[in-house]
């Protein structure tokens, strides 16, 4: 299936469940209208047209004393007159005191029209939303402005518009649930199980009224809260102009070139890619930086970049001052947390936990979903536009072929840190010269990856969505030709961190920076200052994942062994079985119906058999759960667990389906059963296990038992990967 014809499903999906719900209430108000009792409109007209059919019913008792007399109703069944004519006696009685035979008849029309109009409402008002968020995301590719002003003005709308649709389906529910009360309001002996129906309805009434009150207390409180900026985390220390100065001449000779204003503060560091961003940024040391644009630059890749590859990939991020990308990056922001806000508070508050209410509430959060989906996506379309726009700033700093090599050789050195960040921050591994001494070893011993493989990838950025690689090299004009793949996987570092004086030891000899003059020694050692605050943070990270891993490895088991309960079901058969017998009997002995007898002694036979098979089926284990994997029925092999990507498990009528999704491309085991049992469903790449309940144990247990075993797998091969004994 091609990208486009999944978005148009994703989209038939979305639209069905918007239009769906209100349709099938609608259809149900129909329904219940044509179900209505006439209202009594003239009470006189209707007492006297009663009284007459008594007058009739007791002339049918005269002719037939006692209580032999009956008639036949409109289907043609017979009913002792005496009880047709109290009916109707109490009827009369009811009319008379105006009581709930009245009461309810009348009260019919008027709850399955309220019912319907409600449902006719909401798929109108369905209609209208998606029309307006079409309009408003068409108007959003014209231009940021148009984007900024238009999702904000959404923004504002989107919770009147979800508590609206929330309160309409509420609205169409409540009468539809009363309705059905109606008829059972009317009978003169209530019978336990009227009383039940009556309690469930009713409660159920009343739940859907405080939930609709409740939504709007959540919205109005969500509507409250602030729109803040929440400050960006970013792991790494600021750089004054006293402790890098030729750091910042080389920032100003770019940023003169570019006329983009200069960064207010600077920030190295070692685990992300070069951005700017003028989001409130907070270190992990917890100082919060001064309010103003902040340029983060990575030691990794300043350490095998030449000075016009910086050069180059800094006037990009400089450019985007320029078009102003950071400012309307931060007034974003606000709008994705207002709605998501929004979207919380509609589908049941922070508590939220999932219900059949999710049914009534769903249109409107997936109204809330298609508006942050479509603001990504303008977003989006301007983020490519303006990224590609920052790559010809850079192109004018230096040349197109130097942002060119900056790209290619960012995208070549990125999976090497990658590792070496890995490394040091799950399982501990430090070398000499901490995670960049760990890039330069892992550079020398490998070598640089193709970056010709990671075209259609994009640069990590923590606030932008860049385009695709390919993208933005043909945009430069410059071809991928063997010589820029050469300079991209060079192994050669570079003396840029020295003439920085970012990190301690001589430049190479005559070396100068782009600014013109020989760099100083270092000052400080600003690769071991950063690589102390990173292992500190990778320390306490580890040793927290170290114990949640310990916990869940904890609740495996050696090997469990999983047998149906199959007792029920064969007590069943042979239930049938024997009344099957006795009754063919009873016929045989009679000497009536023996084609009859023969057919119930013959079901008799096969329920017996069947009880026979039920029995079969619990004398060999269902499943046998391995610290590796799991053994199905009578396969030969184990499925292991890291061929299964997840678990579902329905339950009904003493049945227990447990549904293993597959990774592609895993082929189970032959399982030795029937497809009563269990079956590969291939197009779906998935296991379904019919299971008769389990022996000696709760079907709730044995899945929390089957989950936490694939879970206790998946936690030793990390503890393992992290270096630590299983």
């Amino acid at each position: 299936m091609s990208e486009t014809d999944k978005k148009w499903m994703a989209l038939a999906k979305r639209w069905g469940v918007l239009f769906g719900i209100p349709l099938l209430m609608l259809a149900i108000g129909i329904w219940q209208w044509s179900r209505a009792d006439t209202p009594v409109s003239d009470v006189g007209a209707q007492i006297a047209e009663y009284q007459q059919v008594v007058r009739q019913l007791e002339a049918i008792e005269a002719e037939k004393p006692g209580r032999r007399a009956t008639v036949r109703d409109s289907e043609g069944k017979e009913h002792p007159v005496w009880k047709v004519k109290n009916d109707y006696l109490m009827a009369i009685k009811d009319l008379q005191n105006q009581g709930l035979n009245v009461t309810t008849r009348n009260l019919q029309p008027v709850l399955a029209g309220c019912t319907i109009a409600f449902s006719v409402l909401a798929l109108l008002w369905s209609a209208l939303g998606v029309v307006y968020q079409r309009g408003m995301g068409a108007k959003a590719m014209q231009s940021r402005e148009q984007l900024l002003a238009t999702f904000q003005k959404g923004r504002k709308l989107l919770p009147s518009y979800m508590v609206v649709m929330v309160l309409l389906l509420f609205g169409a529910a409540i009468p539809l649930l009363v309705y059905e009360m109606m008829p059972i309001l009317r009978h003169r002996n209530y019978s336990k199980g009227d009383m039940k129906l009556m309690f469930i309805l009713g409660g159920l009434a009343l739940f859907l009224l405080y939930s609709g009150c409740k939504v709007l207390v959540d919205v109005w409180k969500a509507s409250r809260k602030p729109l803040e900026n929440e400050p960006i985390d970013v792991m790494g220390q600021t750089v004054s102009r006293q402790q890098a100065p030729e750091l910042w001449a080389f920032v100003d000779s770019v940023a003169a070139r570019t006329g983009a204003g200069l960064p207010d503060t600077l920030v190295v560091g070692l685990n992300e890619g070069f951005f700017v961003t003028e989001h409130p940024v907070q270190l992990a040391s917890g100082a919060l930086l001064p309010q103003g644009r902040v340029l983060y630059l990575p030691l990794p890749y300043l350490a095998f970049l030449n000075a016009g590859e910086v050069a180059a990939v800094i006037g990009h991020e400089l450019g985007h001052f320029i078009g102003e990308d950071t400012l309307y990056s931060q007034r974003f922001s606000p709008i994705y947390s207002a709605t998501i806000h929004h979207l919380v508070a509609i589908s049941g508050g922070e508590r939220y936990e999932e219900s059949w209410m999710d049914i009534l509430r769903r249109p409107a959060t997936l109204f809330g979903e298609m508006f942050l989906d479509s603001f990504h996506e303008a977003v989006r379309y301007w983020s490519r536009k303006r990224e590609l726009a920052a790559d010809a700033v850079g192109a004018q700093v230096v040349s197109p072929q130097a942002v060119a090599s900056s790209l290619l050789r960012i995208s070549a050195l990125a999976p090497l840190v990658e590792e070496a960040l890995q490394a040091n921050w799950d399982r501990g591994e430090t070398v000499e010269g901490g995670v960049l001494g760990h890039v330069r070893q892992l550079v020398a011993a490998k070598g640089m990856t193709d970056p010709s493989e990671h075209l259609d990838q994009r640069q990590a950025h923590p606030t932008d969505t860049h385009p695709e690689l390919a993208e933005r090299l043909a945009a430069l004009g410059v071809p991928v030709s063997p010589e820029l793949l050469a300079r991209a996987m060079d192994a050669q570092g570079s003396p840029l961190l020295q003439e920085f004086g970012l990190e301690q030891g001589a430049p190479a000899a005559g070396s100068r920076t782009l600014a013109g003059a020989v760099a100083p020694a270092a000052v400080a050692d600003m690769n071991a200052a950063l690589q102390n605050e990173l292992s500190s943070a990778a320390a306490a990270n580890r040793s927290a994942k170290l114990v949640e891993l310990r916990e869940i490895a904890a609740l495996a088991t050696p090997e469990t062994v999983i047998h149906e309960r199959s007792v029920f079901m064969m007590g069943l058969f042979c239930f049938l079985a024997l009344a099957c017998f006795g009754g063919a009997v009873a016929l045989f002995i009679a000497g009536l119906h023996t084609a009859i007898g023969a057919g119930v002694l013959a079901g008799g036979v096969v329920c017996l058999w069947g009880a026979r098979l039920f029995w079969r089926d619990g004398q060999s284990p269902a499943m046998v759960l391995q610290p590796a994997g799991v053994r199905l029925f009578n396969a030969q092999q184990l499925l292991p667990w890291s061929a299964i990507d997840d678990f579902q498990f329905n339950q009904a009528n003493h049945m227990l389906t447990v549904i293993m999704a597959l990774e592609p491309g895993v082929q189970p085991p032959a399982m030795g059963v029937g497809k009563r049992r269990a079956q590969f469903q291939k197009k779906k790449q998935r296991v379904v296990v019919m299971l008769k309940g389990v022996k000696k144990m709760k079907n709730q247990a044995f899945a929390e038992l089957l989950v936490n075993q694939w879970r206790a797998y998946y936690a030793r091969q990390e503890l393992a990967r992290m270096g630590e004994r299983v």
